[in-house]
């Protein structure tokens, strides 16, 4: 095995303990509102990027396209997110946030931002945005 197969490999690793961790500290946030980590990741999607398609979503959000259609459904059902037709394709759709929605999604935002900074200090925080930053990077650059 060479080195860089080792390297993606432990990476693969490290981001997924990574993203576990992350989602267990913010589980009681995301409890507050009802949400799984899955539906706040197409809810932080959507602030972000609103109005994309389903399948710009799915892939945003790095789920499959069946867990977001029922993720989605939800979140439509509880006022959350909105479906409209595309304006470009109508026989698309186009899933944005609904003014309660995008509340909740700025107030988890918030709260997870206060997060870091208690748990890591003005370091910690620093240190966490570059590393979103270059990730965020990284990825859309191999898109």
């Amino acid at each position: 095995m060479e080195v860089a197969e080792t390297v993606a490999t432990d990476l693969t690793v490290l981001l997924a303990r990574a993203q576990r961790r992350i989602e267990r500290a913010l589980a009681e946030t995301y409890a507050d509102f009802d949400l799984t980590a899955e539906q706040w990741r197409i809810l932080s999607v959507l602030l972000d990027q609103p109005g994309q398609t389903m399948t710009r979503l799915a892939d945003s959000a790095a789920l499959p396209a069946a867990t977001l259609t029922r993720h989605v459904d939800r979140l439509t059902e509880r006022g959350l997110v909105l479906r409209k037709v595309h304006a470009e394709d109508k026989r698309r759709a186009a899933v944005a946030l609904s003014p309660v929605g995008a509340s909740a999604a700025r107030e988890i935002r918030d709260r997870q931002q206060a997060a870091t900074r208690t748990l890591g200090g003005a370091d910690g925080a620093k240190t966490v945005a570059r590393v979103t930053r270059d990730l965020a990077t990284l990825l859309d650059t191999d898109s």
